[in-house]
């Protein structure tokens, strides 16, 4: 009997590998760790899906009763700091699906939530029909799954496919839902299947306004986060000095820096490239993330500091990381044999030779530009 399952569950992988293939990835069935495109340690995947701009790192089960989260949200982050990887953890029924995991479905970006929740919160502000409430708490429901998932793909938490009871235990139990929060998300789950599956349910204004709110806090939180942890390094030195003064202002100072970013917001609207360059209202991504927060209530901004305080200092840790591997690998080049007959150049020329080579191995990096700004 193991046996038959071991040899239907090697099936399974072997035609989710050729599915891929007729994709045009380029596929590794079970690849051992020395031919993995980075390092994972001891770790071997079932499935090494590569395609320009969008690979995969695919490990199969055949159900997700029994999944270490804390093991795979390792792994994944680690796949993310590879640009166009992704850590994708399937089933057997996610193979026998039409669409191809990873690659056919989409998750809705947190704009297209922002949109969904404001079209519901629309529903119950302008009708008190219950037939209206009803549809505007399905389609509230719609929303915050979505947000979910979303939340999971954002912090590299590989449970994005899960069922949604597991979906939300599992976010509790990493913290991204208190437990308030998590209560009522399972009371609104009981409400949402009644509905879903044709049972009557007397749905109450608490209960949909309860929810709205819910969903409201959640979607400003998380896509708040996001699209800080999507700001370049100057930007989010920007966004750092802005939110010192925002937090440490008065009620009044508040207010004022926060009508002078609604105005600029305005004002990008605004086709005259001129007047937005003169008014420095040119960079919407952060003139939209310090908005977004300076709209946060004082609970939520309270809550919103002491994530940002973790979340800066790892990224100036990385930072200081990537600085100095890039400083160690600059002074291997310029330090090697080759360059040592070159001792009638001066230490700049030498220095922006071994740049060049350096270059040529690494496209994606401006070292030239990088030595300008810290070397003069």
């Amino acid at each position: 009997m193991i046996n038959n399952t071991k040899i239907l569950y090697d099936q399974k992988v072997k035609s989710l590998a050729e599915k891929y293939e007729s994709q045009g990835f380029r596929v590794l069935l079970k690849p051992k760790t020395d031919k993995l495109p980075f390092d994972l340690g001891n770790y071997q995947p079932d499935i090494i899906a590569i395609r320009e701009g969008s690979s995969l790192v695919i490990e199969v089960k055949t159900n997700l009763s029994r999944v270490s989260v804390d093991r795979l949200q390792a792994l994944a982050e680690e796949v993310s700091k590879h640009q166009g990887w992704r850590f994708l953890l399937v089933t057997l029924e996610d193979i026998e699906a039409k669409s191809l995991p990873g690659t056919s479905e989409q998750l809705s970006s947190w704009q297209d939530l922002a949109d969904r929740f404001h079209e519901a919160h629309r529903l119950i502000e302008n009708d008190e029909i219950e037939q209206a409430f009803k549809a505007a708490f399905l389609l509230l429901w719609s929303t915050f799954e979505g947000a979910l998932r979303k939340r999971a793909v954002d912090v590299s938490i590989p449970i994005e496919r899960f069922p949604v009871i597991g979906l939300l235990r599992h976010l509790y139990s990493l913290g991204e839902l208190s437990i308030s929060q998590f209560d009522l998300a399972q009371a609104c789950f009981e409400v949402r299947n009644r509905l879903a599956h044709g049972y009557i349910e007397n749905l109450t204004l608490p209960v949909v306004h309860n929810f709205d709110n819910l969903v409201r806090e959640l979607l400003a939180e998380w896509k708040v986060k996001f699209d800080i942890s999507q700001l370049s390094s100057e930007n989010l030195a920007a966004f750092r000095a802005w939110f010192a003064e925002f937090d440490a202002a008065d009620w009044d100072k508040r207010q004022e820096l926060r009508q002078n970013l609604i105005n600029k917001r305005l004002l990008l609207a605004i086709e005259n490239e001129i007047l937005k360059k003169e008014l420095n209202v040119n960079d919407e991504q952060l003139i939209n993330v310090e908005c977004d927060v300076s709209q946060l209530s004082s609970e939520d901004l309270a809550a919103f500091r002491s994530w940002f305080a973790e979340f800066d200092a790892a990224a100036r840790d990385k930072q200081i990381e990537k600085d100095v591997a890039q400083q160690e690998t600059l002074s291997s080049i310029t330090d090697s044999p080759a360059l040592k007959p070159l001792t009638d150049l001066d230490s700049w020329t030498q220095s922006l030779i071994g740049v060049i080579q350096l270059e040529e191995e690494n496209p994606t990096e401006n070292y030239v530009d990088y030595l300008e700004e810290k070397y003069g």
